[in-house]
């Protein structure tokens, strides 16, 4: 294996801390560039060129310019070089460069058969509540899926895909609303998404949890179309972001090209801010509302052409986050056959973190462009100190309406405070939260050259406002819903959250209400009552669908208890916590020398106390370990890169509990337990309400983290859980609940005590 030098050159500056901190390059002094070398099979070079291309820089291997972005008929000819093979290297990072590329690989029309099912609109009768537990040797039904997944990643179907279609066709066929599938991780329920949809012929929504789920369903089916969040676009108006001059958008309209300026993006473009502004490059509205997608898409703008192939496509995929926020802001999107939603089970708290709100410090600081806490220690003038200081304190101090922002000081809400004085607080802080919001609304209007927002601080202050907006009209209609919590250990408070208890009145609006049918499928629903009540189904709507067994053989995916490391509750962490868990680790870490292994840590403090246990008394696995930041792109290029090269890396992360495909893993190290944190004044009134809903919380993140892996069938894994507590919330629990009586039987059988 050798080694390539790589080069990144152009208007680097304005990306100059991802391409050190984050693409692992050094900048050149002498030649006023970026460099590096690995080694010639690294996917790092994969990652850097699709940063370049996205960023427009020049990209150099060993001398040779793979990449300018001054040169269409070379980038056009690198543009082909994408080919299915290939597609396994997408991920998050790079998803938005090759939409355009992706739809060339695939016609979705040459991908088997389509419509062999006859559909019909559920009936609006309910048919009472249904459920099916699949087991493994439960028959298959006489039809031929494996015809609708030829030429596709998917042929042939496994027997548990196939055991689960046949009840989820006759349900969709007897008109139920809602049809619930618990399929174990790894069975492969993208491809259920897809068979589903094609085997009716109905247009169908496919909503993953993350944009990285997002990815992997184009990944497997290209000929899928997506689309996200505007801030992914440019706009093709070479205006400054937030315009909000109709004169000037106009002019500028009037000139347009194909090419993108790259003055804004589409999230702060005039078709937002320019009241009154028709923009020809967006799609024209309908007299009874919503958008006409029979235009053609090539002369739309990126977002709007991304829209408007997705919608013609049968298949629409789209993050939940980006879902929901354009399904409230109007009639965008219409109602399609089937709503279909991958990892279900996060969908309830997806729902509840779209209407939270935390005003933090931290958030006042980008918002009225304050020195850092970073910024006073780095400053060596006691003069310079003393005016940041004075500059965060005037903004910090207690909201007071005369140039104070800070947050008002409260008593944090317990489980016994009193609802009138429940309500009394929140109308103080609706107060406070109109006039932050009337500043901030004040402040983007700002067009001093001086002082007026950039881009990122206009999209930031854009959301903020938002999302004020939203929590506003929350309160003011359903006060009862909502719980607060103040910091209460300063003089000036450094934050205070907002979060709804409950979010099953407003899911239909919020999503819900995109699909006649709607298909939710998960690996961990566990239990079907408290699932279908936090999202307010109906239970005479709702055919429960669910397997019993898991596909893959009980010898591959041991899960085992006798290590055992520290005690990490709140109240037990400490030095040498963190050190037995270190030495449980280490010890798991020896018996596989030239393996790859995951630590699963549950929190960011546990992962902070074990990765600095390692260091200082395992350096040897310490050596091992592979971390990330919490920047998405560096944090899903990591992924890749720890998927993708041969050699024994640990990775230990936080992120990796759901969604991870750890096929490439031999060993698993679950940490601690993961219950819900009682600090949290949400979910302790939601545990203290329903002590069943945290049961059930915990038990499915384990389910999910133990599920890490083994994702096929000749794939072996071995889970380790070194909470010393484990055994006894397993066996007998908190008020005599134990994991056992909730936890998949697969799972539960799969424990391995004390060897």
């Amino acid at each position: 294996m050798g080694f390539l030098v790589v080069r990144v050159c152009g208007k680097t500056f304005p990306h100059r801390h991802e391409l050190k901190n984050t693409l692992g390059l050094e900048y050149d002094f002498r030649n006023k560039d970026f460099k590096g070398a690995f080694p010639s099979e690294s996917q790092r070079m994969t990652v850097i060129e699709q940063f370049c291309k996205k960023n427009r820089l020049s990209f150099f291997v060993d001398g040779e310019e793979l990449y300018n972005p001054t040169d269409k008929k070379k980038n056009e000819k690198a543009q082909t070089k994408l080919t299915l093979d290939e597609l396994d290297n997408l991920d998050e990072f790079n998803l938005g460069e090759w939409l355009p590329i992706l739809e060339q690989v695939a016609d979705e029309k040459d991908i088997g058969k389509v419509g062999v099912v006859k559909w019909n609109e559920p009936s609006e009768i309910g048919k009472g509540f249904k459920e099916v537990n699949i087991e493994e040797n439960t028959p298959l039904i006489k039809f031929d899926f494996d015809e609708l997944s030829k030429d596709t990643h998917f042929h042939p179907l496994r027997d548990i895909q196939k055991q689960v279609l046949g009840p989820m066709m006759e349900a969709i066929k007897d008109g139920y609303k809602n049809i619930v599938l618990e399929c174990p991780t790894g069975s492969g329920k993208s491809a259920l998404a897809k068979t589903i949809a094609q085997a009716f012929g109905v247009p169908s929504y496919i909503v993953t949890h993350l944009k990285g789920l997002q990815a992997q369903y184009l990944k497997e089916m290209p000929y899928m179309k997506s689309v996200m969040g505007r801030g992914n676009y440019d706009c093709l108006l070479d205006v400054e972001a937030g315009c909000e001059d109709v004169s000037v958008a106009q002019a500028a309209l009037e000139n347009v090209t194909d090419k993108s300026p790259e003055t804004c993006s589409a999230a702060l473009a005039p078709c937002k801010y320019a009241k009154g502004f028709k923009c020809t490059k967006m799609n024209p509205s309908k007299e009874m509302g919503g958008l006409d997608f029979s235009v053609d898409a090539n002369n739309l703008c990126g977002y709007y052409s991304a829209l408007t192939k997705a919608q013609n496509s049968m298949y629409f995929v789209g993050n939940t986050a980006y879902m929901m926020a354009i399904n409230k802001s109007g009639k965008v999107l219409p109602q399609r056959p089937f709503l279909i939603v991958d990892e279900a089970h996060q969908l309830a708290s997806n729902m509840m973190s779209f209407h939270s709100l935390t005003v933090s410090q931290k958030m006042l600081e980008k918002l009225f462009r304050l020195p850092t806490k970073t910024d006073i220690t780095n400053t060596k003038s006691v003069k310079k100190k003393d005016e940041y200081q004075k500059q965060r304190e005037t903004i910090f101090k207690m909201f007071d309406g005369k140039g104070s922002f800070g947050v008002p000081k409260m008593t944090t809400m317990t489980l016994n405070t009193p609802s009138a004085e429940r309500k009394k607080v929140l109308q103080t802080y609706g107060r406070y939260l109109f006039a932050l919001h009337t500043e901030v609304k004040l402040k983007m209007k700002d067009k001093d050259s001086q002082t007026k927002y950039d881009k990122r601080e206009l999209s930031y202050a854009s959301n903020c406002v938002a999302r004020i907006e939203d929590l506003l009209g929350s309160i003011a209609t359903d006060w009862e819903n909502w719980v607060y919590q103040v910091d209460e250990q300063n003089e000036y408070p450094t934050w205070v959250g907002f979060k709804p208890l409950k979010v099953a009145d407003y899911s239909d609006e919020l999503l819900l209400n995109l699909g006649q049918q709607r298909i939710f499928m998960s690996g961990t629903i566990l239990n079907y009552d408290i699932f279908g009540r936090e999202l307010g189904l109906k239970p005479e709507e709702t055919a429960f669908i669910s397997v019993d067994y898991s596909p893959f053989p009980e010898k591959n995916r041991p899960i085992y208890t006798h290590i055992k490391g520290g005690k990490l509750s709140r109240k037990d962490r400490g030095e040498d916590s963190y050190k037995k868990c270190a030495d449980a680790i280490a010890t798991i870490a020896a018996k596989y020398p030239e393996k790859k292994g995951l630590i699963l840590p549950f929190t960011d403090d546990i992962e902070n106390g074990i990765v600095e246990a390692l260091k200082d008394n395992h350096p040897l696995v310490y050596a091992r370990l592979r971390q990330h930041s919490k920047m998405p792109k560096e944090r899903d290029a990591v992924f890749r890169e720890f998927e993708e090269e041969q050699n024994n890396e640990i990775l230990i992360s936080t992120y990796a509990n759901q969604g991870f495909d750890g096929k490439m893993v031999d060993f698993t190290v679950i940490a601690k337990v993961p219950f819900g944190p009682l600090g949290d004044i949400q979910v302790k009134t939601k545990a203290e309400n329903d002590p069943k809903w945290y049961q059930l919380m915990t038990a499915v993140e384990l389910a999910q983290m133990a599920g890490r892996c083994v994702r096929s069938q000749t794939d072996t894994g071995h889970t380790y859980i070194i909470d010393p507590s484990f055994m006894f919330h397993f066996e007998r629990g908190m008020k005599n609940n134990p994991l056992a009586r909730v936890l998949p039987p697969y799972i539960a059988t799969s424990i391995i005590r004390n060897k």
